[in-house]
């Protein structure tokens, strides 16, 4: 019998959270997937704090997909992806007099998420069609 988490539950436990990442590092779209959803709310405030109403969409899966191209350098034990991945949100919040990345996933025929009506999974899977294969120079094999 599968046992069945909840997502909370990946929050309270850092290593469950570490293991999503390495998996997700490895290219499983259910573990990002289960990422996404886990640490979302936690990003959405974070943004939507510092932000208001203003480009919270844009910035929370510009978040995500930095998050998942660069989930590979990320993987040593003890590394606190919760405060790595807010920590993203944060700067990315912080960095919105830049222009913002050109967006070809849902709602594309607007300049960005944060202007067209998507739902949380359409944005998440806009995420996932973008992701290139981009290996760490670091990683072996």
């Amino acid at each position: 019998m599968t046992e069945v988490v909840f997502l909370t539950e990946y929050r309270r436990e850092p290593t469950r959270l570490l293991m999503l990442l390495r998996r997700s590092a490895a290219d499983d779209r259910d573990a990002f997937t289960r990422l996404y959803h886990a640490l979302s709310p936690d990003v959405y405030a974070t943004v939507h704090a510092a932000l208001g109403d203003d480009r919270v969409n844009e910035v929370t899966a510009a978040t995500f997909l930095e998050a998942w191209h660069s989930a590979d350098l990320h993987t040593a034990p003890g590394t606190d992806v919760a405060g790595w991945i807010i920590g993203i949100a944060a700067r990315r919040a912080e960095e919105q007099d830049e222009p913002a990345e050109q967006w070809d996933g849902p709602g594309a025929g607007a300049s960005h998420p944060s202007h067209a009506s998507c739902s949380p999974r359409e944005m998440l899977a806009g995420l996932l069609k973008r992701r290139t294969m981009r290996r760490s120079p670091f990683r072996r094999g």
